[in-house]
């Protein structure tokens, strides 16, 4: 007689540990939206099994909560308007993120060569504003390394400083 109710707990156990997965998952997606890897590891982090998480990952798949291909458009676009990234900044975004590197290059594929240089001209505007006191070859040095570090290549670098000295 003791038994039984140990199983009928059992399986009690195992449908909350299911739903207690998805809920954690909802929860996480609250937040902001999360590539596969990353609600992978978090996941994982949290606890819970390989079993319990792929059956809440395809869960999210299903109900359309989880695409990597919506999440790596709104993350480039952030990258964009947000963080000014050039090229090489968004593609290490991305992946950071966990978005796959196929997907990352058609992401980017839209990407133009006009728009990483208007986003460039963007940062230097916005930059130029607390720099402008300080000497010319100091000011182009910051410059320099704000754009380099966050993707920018170096003609277009080149081409955002010349438009300053003007």
């Amino acid at each position: 007689m003791s038994k039984r109710p140990q199983k009928t707990k059992m399986s009690l156990r195992l449908k909350d540990s299911r739903a207690e997965v998805r809920n954690y998952a909802l929860k996480l997606l609250r937040y902001r939206s999360r590539s596969k890897k990353e609600m992978h590891e978090r996941l994982s982090r949290k606890g819970f099994d390989n079993d319990q998480i792929n059956r809440a990952m395809e869960f999210l798949e299903e109900a359309g909560l989880m695409k990597d291909e919506v999440i790596a458009r709104e993350l480039s676009r952030n990258a964009i308007e947000r963080k000014y990234l050039g090229r090489k900044g968004i593609e290490m975004f991305l992946s950071r993120r966990g978005i796959e590197r196929e997907l990352i290059n058609e992401t980017l594929s839209t990407h133009t060569r006009e728009m990483e240089k208007e986003t460039a001209l963007k940062l230097v505007e916005k930059r130029f504003r607390t720099l402008k006191n300080y000497p010319k070859n100091v000011v182009k040095r910051r410059l320099w390394g704000i754009l380099k570090r966050r993707g920018f290549s170096t003609d277009i670098i080149n081409m955002a400083i010349k438009s300053i000295e003007s």
